[in-house]
C-alpha cells in the first residue's frame, strides 16, 4: 500500500502538468494576439506621419489652394517638348581624358608615355578644336622618374600639353599637404576637388568652366572634381593633419545647385556637364562613395535633366564604359597610360561613345618632339641618379603585380618584409618580434636575369616611407591580421576565384600585410572576423615559433604609413621609433640575401591559406589542429594523442577539449568553426543564469509547483500511515 500512496501522486502530478503548461501557453499567446489586435485597431491619427515644414498633408486638402489653370496632361507635354528642343540644340563634343598615370612619363610597351600623349592629344585637337582634355588623378606620384621631383616635372609636362582640368587623387597627398598645394600653383589648369575640405573651406577649387569658343554659346563644359574619402586611409596621415573630406554625391550636387542657380540669374543654359572623379569602382571602397554609385544618382538629378553629363573617374585602375539613365556616361581608362579614354557626342544626342585608345593603336604615331626633348632630359638626370647596380643579376623574378601582392603573399613582399624585420634586430633599442608591410605599398616587379639597381628598389618602394617600430599587444597583432585577412572574396561569373590550394581569393586591398617573424594560418571560406585561424610569432632570441599571447607585449616593424594608422589600421599608432627610408633598408638587404631562396612567387609559407576542415593523413585530425599541436598533417602517426579511433572520433588527450592552449582558441561545441579565445572569454556564469520572467523557460514554474504539491502530499500520507 504504501508504494501505491507513492505512485498516486507522481502519477496524478505528470498528467496534469502539461494541461497545465498548455493553458498557460495559449492564455500568453491569446494576451499576446489580443494585444496586437488592439494596437491594429488603433485610430490613424496616433500614428500620423509628421508633415515637413512648407508641406501639405496628402491627407486632408489644403485650404484655399488656388484652382489650376493647366491640365497635369498640358503641363507634362510642355515640358517634353521644351526637353526636346533642349536636346536638338546640344552641339558636337569630344572630350579627351587619363587617370591614375601614375608618373609613367616615359614610353614603354603598353605604356603611351607623355610624348606620344601629347601627340595623341594634338591629333584629335586638329580635327575637333573644341577637344576638352582633362585627367581624374594620380598623375604626379608612382615611378620614381616622376617622384624624384615631387611630381613637379611631370606637372609642368601636363602645362606644356595643355590639359583643361584635373581631379585630385589620393595620391597627390603623397609628398605633404604643402606640396598638394604647390600644384595648385604650377599648374596653369584648374586642379579640382569639391569636397576636400580644410578649417571649413574648400582645399581646392570646386569647378571650372571651359569655354573652347567665345563666339559660340553651349558649347561650354562645366567640369566639377571630387576626390575619394577613402584619402583620409590611402595616404600618410602626416599628410592630411587638418584635412576632411566629405561626401562625394552630396557635394557634387550642392556644386550643381550653385551652378545652376548661378546661370539662371545670368541667363545662361549650361548642357555639357564633366564630373572628374576620383572614385573608382572597387569593391572594396564603400558602395555610398563608387564612381558608379554617383553615376546613378546624377542621371537622377532633376536639374541635369536634358543635359550630358560626363563622369571621368578614377582611383580603382578599371578600364570601363557604362551609361546611367538617359544622359548620364562612364568612362575610365585603367591605369599607367596604357589607354586615352575619348568619349565623343553626335549633335543632338544626350549619351557620348566612349572609346579607348590603347596603346598598341599608337605605336606607329610620332611623339610630339617638344616633349619628347623635355622627356628625354628628365630620363638622363634620373639615370644617372639611380643606375647604381645593387645586384649584378637576380637570379628570381620577385612579382609585385597589383593583382598578387593586394590578396595573398608573395615572394616579394616576403624580401621586403624581411628586410624591415633584419633592420629592426639591431636598428631599435628592442629588438623587433614580427615585421610587415602593405601590399598597396609595393608598386613594381623586380625582373629575373637582370640587375637590380637604385631604381629598381625605389620603383617597387615608390612613397619614401621610413621604417618604424612599434610597441603592441598580442591582441593588437591578432586585430591587425583580421583586418588583413576581413576582404571580401573575389567572384568571377558568380563564382568563387580560387588560388593554388582551392580556397577563396580575396579581393585586391592596399591593406593586406605582407610578413616576416610570424605565420598566420587563414581560412577564406570562414566570415571574415573569424578567418584566422592560428598566429605564432618568431622568437628572435631562438627562432623558434611560438603561439601568440594576446596579453603579451610585442615589437612591430613596419613603414611609418602603418605605424601611424594608415590603411585603417586603428589597432596601430601611439609612440614609435624612426629607421631610414624603406628602400635604403631594401637595397642593404637585397645586396646581401641569397635570392634564390625566395623562387617561388606564391610560397604560402607565412600568411598560409588552408581549408579548416581538411585531413591531409585522414586519421581524424584536421591539419590546423595537428599544425597547432606541432605534429606532421601529412603524418597519421605524429598526433600526440594517438591514432583516430575507428568511429572517426580523437582519442582523448590530457589537453581540456574546451581551450586550445596551443592557438589561444576556443572550440565551439559541435561546430567546425573556431572563435578567438579573447571573444570565447567574455562568457561567464552570468551567461548561464535562468532567464528573465515573462521568458518561454519560465514558464515551467508551474510544473515545479505541481511536482512540489505532489511530494508534499505523499510526505502527509506517508506520515499519516506510519501514525
Amino acid at each position: 500500500m504504501k508504494k501505491r500512496h507513492f505512485i498516486l501522486p507522481i502519477l496524478s502530478t505528470l498528467l496534469l502538468a502539461p494541461a497545465f503548461l498548455a493553458s498557460q501557453v495559449q492564455a500568453d499567446e491569446t494576451a499576446a494576439s489580443a494585444s496586437e489586435e488592439v494596437q491594429s485597431q488603433a485610430p490613424a491619427s496616433n500614428q500620423a506621419s509628421p508633415v515637413a515644414e512648407g508641406e501639405v498633408s496628402q491627407t486632408e486638402p489644403a485650404m484655399d489652394s488656388p484652382k489650376s489653370e493647366i491640365s497635369a496632361q498640358d503641363l507634362a507635354r510642355a515640358v517634353n517638348v521644351a526637353d526636346e528642343n533642349q536636346v536638338q540644340d546640344l552641339p558636337e563634343a569630344n572630350i579627351l581624358h587619363t587617370n591614375d598615370v601614375h608618373g609613367r612619363i616615359v614610353e614603354e610597351k603598353g605604356v603611351i608615355g607623355d610624348a606620344k600623349l601629347a601627340a595623341v592629344i594634338e591629333q584629335e585637337r586638329a580635327k575637333n578644336p573644341g577637344t576638352l582634355v582633362v585627367d581624374a588623378g594620380d598623375a604626379f606620384q608612382g615611378l620614381p622618374i616622376s617622384n624624384s621631383s615631387k611630381g613637379e616635372e611631370r606637372a609642368n609636362i601636363l602645362n606644356q600639353i595643355g590639359y583643361d582640368a584635373m581631379a585630385v587623387g589620393n595620391h597627390e597627398f603623397d609628398f605633404g599637404l604643402d606640396e598638394a598645394k604647390k600644384y595648385k600653383e604650377i599648374l596653369n589648369f584648374p586642379l579640382l576637388s569639391s569636397n576636400t575640405y580644410v578649417d571649413g573651406a574648400r582645399l581646392f577649387q570646386a569647378s571650372t568652366i571651359v569655354d573652347k569658343n567665345k563666339n559660340v554659346e553651349g558649347d561650354e563644359f562645366v567640369v566639377i572634381g571630387v576626390t575619394t574619402p577613402e584619402t583620409a586611409t590611402k595616404t600618410h596621415p602626416k599628410n592630411i593633419q587638418g584635412v576632411t573630406f566629405t561626401d562625394p554625391i552630396t557635394e557634387v550636387n550642392k556644386v550643381i545647385d550653385e551652378i545652376e542657380a548661378r546661370a539662371a540669374a545670368e541667363g545662361k543654359n549650361y548642357k555639357n556637364y564633366v564630373v572628374l572623379a576620383h572614385l573608382g569602382v572597387d569593391t572594396t571602397t564603400p558602395v555610398e562613395w563608387r564612381g558608379s554609385t554617383l553615376s546613378e544618382a546624377l542621371s537622377k538629378n532633376p536639374k541635369l535633366k536634358g543635359k550630358r553629363v560626363t563622369v571621368i573617374d578614377g582611383h580603382s585602375h578599371t578600364v570601363e564604359s557604362t551609361t546611367y539613365g538617359e544622359n548620364v556616361t562612364y568612362n575610365q581608362t585603367g591605369s599607367y597610360l596604357h589607354n586615352v579614354g575619348k568619349v565623343t557626342y553626335q549633335a543632338g544626342r544626350l549619351l557620348g561613345n566612349p572609346q579607348q585608345i590603347s596603346a598598341d593603336s599608337v605605336k606607329d604615331l610620332a611623339p610630339n618632339p617638344k616633349i619628347a626633348e623635355l622627356v628625354k632630359q628628365i630620363k638622363e638626370r634620373y639615370d644617372q641618379e639611380n643606375a647604381k647596380v645593387l645586384v649584378n643579376n637576380s637570379p628570381v623574378e620577385l612579382n609585385g603585380d597589383r593583382e598578387n601582392v593586394r590578396v595573398r603573399e608573395t615572394n616579394l613582399g616576403n624580401v621586403v618584409a624581411d628586410s624591415l624585420y633584419q633592420y629592426g634586430q639591431t636598428g631599435f633599442a628592442h629588438k623587433s618580434d614580427l615585421a610587415v608591410t602593405n601590399g598597396g605599398g609595393l608598386r613594381e616587379t623586380i625582373q629575373k636575369d637582370k640587375p637590380i639597381t637604385k631604381g629598381n628598389v625605389i620603383a617597387v618602394l615608390p612613397f619614401g616611407n621610413t621604417i618604424s617600430q612599434i610597441k603592441v599587444t598580442g591582441k593588437d597583432i591578432a586585430a591587425m591580421f583580421n583586418k588583413s585577412l576581413g576582404s571580401i572574396l573575389q567572384e568571377k561569373d558568380g563564382k568563387p576565384v580560387l588560388d593554388e590550394n582551392g580556397q577563396p581569393l580575396l579581393e585586391p586591398s592596399g591593406g593586406f600585410l605582407h610578413v616576416s617573424g610570424a605565420k598566420v594560418y587563414y581560412d577564406t571560406t570562414l566570415p571574415a572576423d573569424q578567418r584566422v585561424l592560428h598566429i605564432e610569432i618568431k622568437d628572435p632570441e631562438t627562432g623558434e615559433y611560438k603561439v601568440l599571447d594576446p596579453e603579451k607585449t610585442y615589437y612591430l616593424a613596419t613603414n611609418d604609413f602603418l605605424a601611424a594608422g594608415g590603411d585603417g589600421y586603428t589597432m596601430l599608432g601611439g609612440p614609435r621609433e624612426e629607421g631610414p627610408s624603406m628602400d635604403v633598408a631594401f637595397a642593404d638587404y637585397l645586396a646581401s640575401a641569397d635570392l634564390t631562396a625566395y623562387a617561388a612567387i606564391n610560397p604560402n609559407s607565412r600568411t598560409i591559406s588552408l581549408s579548416s576542415t581538411k585531413d591531409s593523413d585522414g586519421d581524424g585530425y584536421t591539419d590546423i589542429e595537428e599544425i597547432k599541436q606541432g605534429t606532421d598533417p601529412a603524418n597519421a602517426n605524429s598526433y600526440p594523442a594517438g591514432p583516430a579511433k575507428n568511429d572517426g572520433s580523437k582519442e582523448s588527450s590530457n589537453q581540456d577539449p574546451s581551450q586550445d592552449a596551443a592557438s589561444g582558441l576556443r572550440a565551439v561545441s559541435n561546430r567546425n568553426v573556431k572563435v578567438p579565445l579573447q571573444a570565447a572569454k567574455t562568457f561567464s556564469k552570468a551567461d548561464k543564469q535562468l532567464p528573465a520572467t515573462g521568458s518561454q523557460t519560465s514558464q515551467t514554474a508551474p510544473i515545479l509547483a505541481l511536482i512540489m504539491a505532489g511530494l508534499a502530499l505523499l510526505g502527509f500520507k506517508k506520515a499519516k500511515q506510519e501514525d
